[in-house]
């Protein structure tokens, strides 16, 4: 686990040691182990690195391969490294390391850029070909670990952070309007766009092809919603016991570490059951929960019983969210953020290495999946009636700039499958209109509401069941650009990683096969999300979890923050002059009473405070 950054020269081989140990020293907590530069004819790489495997000098990046033409500065971990050691043939006396990334130089001198679906784990790194003066960047299937980049004239430059990134020579500085009406719509801003101009990001499961003709961006994976007709003949419990294969050997495979080990537990079903999976191998590791707490209040919010519980009261949250949200790689607007910082922050001590549950929602149909499809089906239903039977399902469910009665008409058109199309759906509520128009004080908004995700929709593959579309979309947004982007900015603040067993290569390949009703059913109830891994958490998990109604990370009441500390929060925003020039409306819009902040408009609340503590701290005005 490292911070990697670097610069390639399109028409030269300019020396840029000095710009890139500037990005890399705004990366120390990524990798504060070893640090490494490297001029190689086009390119200059740095790295900076946290020893997870091999933890001796032998680890050293950036890492040169044993025949001299491939140099490589990574940042992840290859979690089946030693089997696609010996798919090459190599054996320990062929290798200098211990290390993964040995490894990925081997199989990319064998295998080019088909070396990656090879690989099992999360990753982002640079590697350059001396013989064809070419770099090329990579990242992992679903963007667990970040990489950003600036295509100049003369140059590209890259780094595992945009506040790095900012270092290199050209960069700017400034907030895109553009990207900025979709951040306060959505909380994020979707890949290949940053919030900030002229900053981009590499998507999950694409690779970039750089050399003297310029740029060039490919897809090497996309999720697929396949429906495999052997998986719809076999019996429940057969899936389920092969589903039993895939997770207890996705969870084993994120062990693999030379360091210590964690779970970070909740008291939900996903994290009990990477630790029920665990158990089955006769693995047993600690485990580390968190409980936001009000001022007065004592206990925790739940108990999970075994797990070291680290509490935090209003006033910690207060305290500890400039820290948290300058250590962003780039801005979300999301409170979970804030107390995963904490929580990692707490456990360091005892681990480097931390397991958690992210991506078993998304993967297998969590959430309110079932609930939402079924509603989705009833307000297309109801829009062939008269208006009044409909108006406050479309009000509330259909999200869009249109008129109730245009909105009404999306539904009403929709093909089979394609509501969630139609209603625009995502698993969170984006904020509305009228709470937009009164950011932008009523001026022309820069932007077309919600214009990423009808451009998600629209690539969805036109065979796709409704779920699918709901994943597929939910994949590319809400995990990959939300949860993924923080989850790995607040560990690697700690200088620690997070692994994620349902985002195992294997794993999801098996549960994209399996039809919808294995995943989530279009009727409403808990015991229709998640449904192939109810079924095998039956026998392997507490039933009392297994049955606990889903509840989102307790981190918290905004509200409560903005009553006990609201001037304080206010300045965080209200101090970033782009911001009060970009969205002249916000002033008033702040002004509204605590009680206000719910939902939508907490979400954009704590989007606006992440912006503005990360802008101070990256040095965007």
């Amino acid at each position: 686990m490292c911070g990697v950054c670097g610069i390639y020269r399109y028409r030269n081989e300019q020396e840029d040691s000095a710009p890139v140990k500037a990005m890399s020293e705004r990366l120390v907590s990524r990798g504060p182990d070893d640090v490494g530069v490297v001029h190689e004819g086009a390119v200059t790489l740095g790295n900076r690195r946290l020893a997870i495997l091999d933890l001796s000098s032998a680890g050293h990046q950036p890492m040169q391969s044993a025949s001299g033409r491939f140099w490589i500065t990574f940042n992840g971990e290859i979690y089946n490294y030693r089997d696609v050691a010996h798919e090459l043939g190599l054996n320990a006396t062929a290798l200098r390391s211990r290390s993964d990334t040995e490894v990925i130089l081997h199989a990319w001198e064998r295998w080019g850029p088909e070396a990656l679906p090879h690989f099992v784990g999360q990753w982002a790194f640079a590697l350059y070909d001396r013989d064809a003066r070419r770099l090329w960047l990579a990242r992992d299937r679903f963007g667990e670990k970040p990489l950003f980049y600036h295509r100049g004239r003369e140059l590209l430059a890259f780094a595992s952070s945009i506040p790095a990134l900012l270092q290199a020579p050209g960069v700017p500085r400034e907030i895109d309007p553009q990207a900025l009406f979709e951040y306060v719509s959505m909380r994020y801003v979707v890949a290949p766009r940053t919030v900030l101009s002229g900053i981009e990001k590499l998507p999950g499961g694409h690779v970039m092809r750089v050399d003297a003709n310029g740029t060039e961006v490919q897809r090497w994976y996309a999720p697929k919603f396949r429906r495999s007709e052997p998986n719809a003949r076999r019996s429940r419990d057969d899936l389920v016991a092969e589903f039993n294969v895939h997770l207890v050997r996705a969870a084993k495979r994120c062990l693999v570490s030379d360091v210590p080990v964690a779970l970070l537990l909740s008291d939900g079903i996903d994290s009990n059951s990477i630790r029920a999976a665990l158990r089955q191998q006769g693995e047993d590791v600690p485990c580390y929960t968190f409980a936001a707490t009000g001022e007065q209040a004592v206990e925790p919010v739940a108990s999970v019983p075994e797990a070291t519980l680290i509490r935090s009261a209003a006033r910690d949250r207060s305290e500890w969210m400039i820290p948290a949200f300058r250590a962003l790689t780039e801005p979300t607007g999301d409170g979970a953020a804030l107390a995963t910082w904490m929580l990692i922050r707490a456990a360091r001590e005892h681990a480097t290495v931390f397991l958690c549950g992210h991506g078993g929602d998304e993967v297998l149909g969590g959430y309110r999946m079932s609930q939402d499809r079924f509603r989705l089906a009833l307000i297309q239903r109801l829009a062939h009636f008269p208006e009044v039977w409909s108006r406050g399902l479309v009000e509330r469910f259909v999200y869009g700039p249109e008129s109730r009665k245009e909105r009404l008409l999306r539904m009403r058109r929709a093909r089979n499958g394609y509501a969630p199309a139609a209603a625009r759906y995502i698993i969170h509520q984006p904020l509305p209109p009228r709470d937009l128009r009164q950011l932008y004080a009523g001026n022309d908004l820069p932007g077309t509401y919600l214009q990423t995700i009808d451009r998600l929709y629209s690539e969805c593959d036109e065979h796709a069941t409704d779920l699918d579309r709901m994943q597929e979309v939910m994949l590319h947004t809400f995990l990959s650009t939300n949860i993924l982007s923080f989850a790995d900015a607040v560990a690697m603040d700690s200088s620690a990683e997070l692994r994620m067993p349902f985002l195992d290569r294997d794993l999801v390949d098996f549960v994209l096969s399996l039809p919808p009703r294995l995943r989530a059913g279009s009727w409403p109830g808990r015991w229709n999300t998640k449904i192939i891994l109810r079924h095998w958490a039956r026998e392997r998990v507490d039933r009392a979890v297994v049955r606990r109604r889903k509840r989102g990370f307790q981190y918290g009441s905004l509200p409560e923050l903005m009553a006990d500390h609201g001037d304080v929060l206010r300045d965080s925003i209200l101090g970033v002059d782009s911001l009060r020039r970009l969205l002249p409306g916000v002033e008033e819009w702040l002004a509204h009473p605590p009680r206000y902040w719910t939902g939508a408009t907490e979400g954009t609340l704590w989007a606006l405070l992440a912006l503005g503590i990360w802008c101070e701290g990256a040095g965007v005005r």
